[in-house]
C-alpha cells in the first residue's frame, strides 16, 4: 500500500477565538488522529513542542480517500503530502537502471 509523508501546520489565522470551541476542535483532531493510528492508517505521528504543526507518515489504498481525510481539518490545518518509496523499492528501480 502506498506511504505519504504528510507535512502538517496550524492555521492560526481559521482557528476559534472562543477557548471552549478550540478546546474542542484540539479533542476532536486528538481523537481523530488516535483511531487513524489504532486502525493502522497512520503509521507515524508526531507533533512540534511548539503546537504549529508536525508530520504522520500514512497509508492509502487510494489519494482521494487520503485527500478527503485531509479534508475533514481544513482550513484549520494545512497539509503538504507526498507519496514516499521504501529502501526496497528504492533499490528494485536502481537496479533495472
Amino acid at each position: 500500500m502506498p506511504k505519504f509523508l504528510i507535512k502538517w501546520k496550524v492555521n492560526s489565522q481559521k482557528l476559534p477565538a472562543n477557548p471552549e470551541e478550540m478546546l474542542k476542535l484540539l479533542q476532536s483532531t486528538n481523537e481523530w488522529i488516535k483511531a487513524r493510528v489504532a486502525s493502522g492508517k497512520i503509521k507515524d505521528y508526531g507533533e512540534y513542542c511548539d503546537g504549529s504543526g508536525g508530520y504522520a507518515i500514512a497509508e492509502a489504498d487510494d489519494i482521494t480517500n487520503l485527500y478527503g481525510s485531509l479534508m475533514e481539518y481544513w482550513p484549520y490545518v494545512e497539509f503538504d503530502a507526498k507519496p514516499v518509496l521504501t529502501i526496497d523499492q528504492v533499490i528494485d528501480w536502481t537496479n533495472k537502471l
